[in-house]
């Protein structure tokens, strides 16, 4: 998967004309119109490709020879439900910077989902990897249930158990390098259990441990898992970062300062990590999108260096 570019010019004739006519997001307001609640098809993490095989598969070809998967994984609970729609909205911000200033090789994008496994209908959605404006599409077609309840918590952990052993990338495979996993989160995680994974990946069994850190390590052998974290009330009183740190290390959390900044924020992280240097991020995120925002985001990837210092320190 993952062929094609994606084109300024159709996203927008596409999504803005979506978005003028005010049908964004049209799989969602079909489902609350009919009061059936479950994901599309084509982000069904239990359907069955047409080899017969539960994958999403990030690959090479003559358009991106150098894939790099990114995977883009949205809280669809509660007061979080908005990400999504912010996202699609800059979504020209995040390919002009990733593509046009040269942050990523031949970015392939997944979206997906996760809610509350214990209680929510549809606590999983995932996307095959794009490169073009199918992307655009598929975040079209996310249901944004805006569930949860109220057991302190919710489950990215099912989110990170699909990604540790159902996707398949060349960029592992062929050049043992990680692809990125963006959790965009809030609260901490809560247990999931094999009747869980039985419902919402469709495996029988447990193709790996369920507890945080067997998940947390699993996903890890091949995906850098970054957790953006949205520091609110909730994740303050779960004490969220420190969870997710004690899971992934300091050196995986950014505290996002801006919530309207995530699509930039990803964009800078990328960068940061495949080797643009601050200064250059934050002169870039400024043309693209504002001083403010540059700021903003410039703050957070300054705590995140500093994080890695300290961290480097100790060891």
């Amino acid at each position: 998967m993952g062929g094609g570019s994606w084109s300024r010019d159709t996203y927008d004739a596409v999504t803005g004309g979506r978005a003028a006519a005010g049908a964004t997001f049209g799989y969602d307001a079909a489902a609350r119109r009919s009061g059936v609640y479950r994901a599309h098809e084509a982000l069904d993490p239990t359907r069955l490709n047409a080899a017969g095989r539960n994958i999403r598969e990030s690959r090479d070809g003559d358009d991106h020879p150098a894939s790099l998967p990114i995977v883009v994984g949205f809280d669809s609970t509660g007061s979080m439900g908005s990400v999504p729609r912010v996202v699609q909205a800059k979504l020209a911000t995040l390919f002009g910077l990733l593509v046009g200033r040269g942050y990523a090789t031949d970015p392939q994008i997944a979206v997906a989902t996760y809610g509350d496994a214990t209680c929510d209908r549809v606590p999983l959605q995932i996307s095959q990897f794009e490169s073009d404006n199918r992307i655009d599409d598929n975040l079209d077609l996310l249901l944004l249930e805006g569930g949860g309840g109220g057991n302190n918590g919710e489950t990215s952990n099912l989110l990170l158990y699909y990604l540790a052993h159902h996707t398949e990338t060349d960029s592992w495979a062929k050049r043992a390098k990680k692809g990125y996993v963006f959790l965009v989160a809030d609260e901490k995680q809560v247990p999931i259990d094999a009747a869980h994974v039985r419902e919402f990946t469709g495996d029988a069994q447990p193709l790996g441990g369920l507890g945080f850190a067997e998940i947390a390590a699993d996903v890890s052998r091949t995906w850098d898992v970054r957790i953006l974290l949205i520091n609110n009330a909730s994740a303050r009183h779960q004490r969220s970062q420190e969870f997710y740190e004690n899971l992934f290390g300091p050196d995986a959390l950014t505290v996002v300062q801006d919530p309207n900044a995530i699509a930039e924020t990803i964009a800078a992280i990328v960068g940061f990590e495949e080797g643009k240097d601050l200064d250059t991020i934050t002169d870039d995120l400024t043309a693209a999108a504002g001083k403010e925002v540059a700021v903003r985001v410039g703050q957070s990837l300054s705590a995140r260096r500093d994080a890695r210092g300290a961290a480097r320190g100790l060891r």
